[in-house]
């Protein structure tokens, strides 16, 4: 059947009620009508059923249920039905109207008015419209949430599948790290990974923004450290040799890529040969806190957010190591959790936090921030942990 065909369904048992109301609705101005008669209930279910039905003529006069006529309006709903009654005393028209009515019409106004009738279908075809192209509208927009809820899943399932163990251990060092997406994606990601059995490699990045196009650039930056490595190996390029020049080349690569996204990023590099650390900062807030022979601090050093500046400048810092230590990284979405008034309170209590040894990620994160509570940004912690015997 054309689409927009409206149905017009006649319960009546008055032959010449029937002939009547389809002489007038071949007067509306309306080319795509069908008037469908039935005579009883059992022939109203079955239309219902199998039809939609854009608006119900009900003749209260030879049907006598207004009892049917409130279960048919309750069914319909909200779509419109018009009453016919016999006469149009006020108790049988306020009768119809408690029954469901949208309007109601005398019998016998059909011959004697009949364009207040025609006039009257007309206005409940047109409301009759209005509803069913809300319908579709929420229909097909359902069916978009749906399908945009199921690539969101599928994505996730990548993000999740490009992200490291949450606790892995590298050349005698341990990694470990806690995620918390504020949506369904994240443009968090944390990576660590060995170069060789003297170098290992660890980063902290921030994307701008979060869900999906921020964790789109995660993706690209799980591929472009891996590209690094695999060019180290085949002696084609040594930027993952030097955090600043690691970063250097992302912030190239990604202001290429144009999608207007821009990171902040921490990159370590530890050299258990020399025993030390070797770091370079992308703008990156707050600082990882380090925590080895009884000191507790942040890290030093400045540097550029990555997509933003076609030449920007990174610090590269290098620090001994002790036997023993704790490196703390976090995003900046953790002082969105941290209580405090000012961001150097913040600061502040993070330091304390750090002291005070809260053991895992996710236990560190969860003494801040219960699992039930809604966070505004995501949130990241890794640490980077070396225990001596």
């Amino acid at each position: 059947m054309d689409p927009n065909t409206q149905r017009v369904l006649l319960l009546s048992a008055c032959t010449h009620t029937i002939d009547r109301v389809f002489e007038l609705c071949e007067l509306c101005d309306h080319q795509h009508l069908r008037l469908v008669v039935c005579s009883d209930a059992d022939d109203v279910d079955r239309q219902l059923e199998h039809f939609d039905i854009s608006l119900v003529i009900f003749d209260l006069a030879t049907i006598g249920s207004s009892l049917l006529m409130d279960k048919l309006a309750q069914r319909v709903s909200p779509k419109p039905l018009l009453a016919l009654i016999r006469e149009g005393t006020a108790e049988q028209l306020v009768a119809a109207l408690r029954s469901g009515a949208d309007d109601v019409y005398v019998s016998g106004e059909l011959d004697l008015h009949p364009e207040l009738f025609v006039r009257s279908v007309e206005r409940q075809l047109r409301r009759a419209r209005y509803i069913e192209e809300v319908h579709s509208l929420r229909d097909s927009l359902e069916r978009s949430l749906d399908e945009l809820r199921e690539d969101q899943h599928a994505a996730q399932q990548v993000q999740q599948n490009l992200l490291p163990p949450p606790h892995q251990r590298i050349n005698g060092i341990d990694f470990d790290y806690c995620l918390k997406p504020s949506l369904l994606l994240s443009g968090d990601f944390v990576d660590a990974l060995a170069i060789n059995d003297e170098l290992s490699l660890f980063y902290l990045a921030d994307v701008s923004g979060h869900g999906t196009s921020s964790a789109l650039v995660t993706v690209l930056l799980k591929n472009m450290t891996h590209r690094l490595l695999r060019n180290y190996r085949r002696n084609s390029s040594f930027d993952i040799l030097s955090p600043s020049d690691t970063l250097h080349r992302i912030n190239k690569e990604l202001l290429l890529t144009s999608l207007g996204k821009h990171l902040t990023m921490f990159v370590g590099l530890v050299d258990h040969q020399k025993n030390t650390l070797r770091y370079a900062v992308g703008g990156h807030h707050p600082l990882p806190v380090l925590q080895q022979a009884g000191e507790v601090r942040y890290l030093e050093g400045r540097g550029m957010p990555l997509g933003l500046f076609e030449s920007p400048v990174f610090d590269e810092c290098e620090l001994p190591l002790a036997d023993n230590f704790v490196l703390t990284l976090f995003s900046d979405g953790i002082l969105e959790v941290l209580a405090g008034d000012s961001l150097v309170d913040k600061e502040q209590k993070l330091l304390q936090l750090c002291r005070d040894n809260m053991g895992s990620p996710a236990v560190f994160l969860q003494s801040m921030m219960p699992a039930e509570r809604v966070h505004p940004d995501d949130v990241a912690i890794m640490t980077v942990r070396r225990e001596s015997i």
